[in-house]
């Protein structure tokens, strides 16, 4: 099982955020908290790649991603919206959880590992309806972290 490297004080719910860009620069932020790499240079790598294609996996969630120079460990921050992100998600339907993942220019198997532990446990409908209900970055923590 891989560990996913998440803290609750890199989790937001209901942050002020309209748009897809609000979300990407909101996790940079987060991201850059816990990297000590800047909030602009994330932003820029998550864009980036939104622009090859959405994060959005269906289902009210997205998994934005990137490999950034300068990283020397995976990072994640959550992001959860009161008011669904539109951000062409495959089924159509808007984001509310978003899960960001910054992982080292190197780390193209740890990368692909992360990014499917998170997508299994977003694909069970009971964890993303909790998710959804929570008030409490620890709540939504121990959701993620623990076993699926």
């Amino acid at each position: 099982m891989v560990m996913l490297p998440l803290s609750p004080v890199n989790i937001r719910i209901d942050p002020p955020v309209a748009d897809a860009g609000d979300v990407l620069r909101t996790l940079a932020e987060i991201l850059a908290g816990s990297t000590g790499l800047s909030a602009q240079g994330i932003a820029v790598a998550l864009q980036q790649r939104e622009m090859q294609g959405s994060t959005g996996i269906g289902h009210g969630v997205a998994l934005p991603h990137a490999r950034v120079e300068g990283a020397n460990q995976i990072a994640i921050a959550a992001l959860r919206t009161a008011q669904g992100i539109p951000f062409a998600a495959p089924d159509g339907l808007d984001v509310y959880i978003f899960l960001a993942v910054v992982v080292p220019k190197a780390a193209a198997t740890a990368h692909l590992e992360t990014l499917s532990a998170l997508a299994a446990k977003l694909a069970v409908d009971e964890v993303r309806e909790v998710l959804m209900k929570t008030p409490d970055p620890q709540e939504f923590f121990r959701l993620l972290a623990g076993p699926t």
